[in-house]
């Protein structure tokens, strides 16, 4: 009867064990996925809004070329009441091959046909 009562307790502290584990993991993928971006607009290397992050602050609108993730751009966030362009050229020139919607998120690029292409980004009235 003793052995059956520790064995149970067992396997009872081995689900909730796991349950914490699960809880734990979900957890951090819910804090990746919130919104770390507190400027204008914010770049991520990855999908999901991971790897490397860059961040530009727009005060008015303008133009900054993208730096260390020049072309490796895979989502973004748009926190600001702006409207943002993406262009794959430096210095904003040409015309954009994206654009980001006031107060907008893409976690993936691809969609968008706009995967790992970004060199400039311009802030415009919505």
């Amino acid at each position: 009867m003793k052995r059956t009562t520790v064995r149970r307790a067992g396997v009872v502290a081995l689900a909730l064990t796991s349950l914490m584990g699960v809880g734990a993991t979900a957890e951090a993928d819910a804090q990746r996925l919130a919104s770390s971006c507190g400027a204008s607009v914010c770049l991520y290397e990855h999908d999901d809004y991971a790897g490397a992050q860059e961040d530009f602050l727009f005060t008015s609108n303008g133009c900054a070329n993208v730096g260390a993730l020049n072309n490796k751009a895979s989502s973004m966030r748009n926190p600001s009441a702006g409207r943002m362009q993406f262009y794959n050229s430096a210095n904003c020139s040409g015309s954009y091959g994206y654009a980001a919607a006031p107060r907008s998120a893409d976690s993936d690029l691809t969609n968008n046909g706009f995967d790992n292409l970004t060199s400039s980004v311009r802030r415009v009235n919505p």
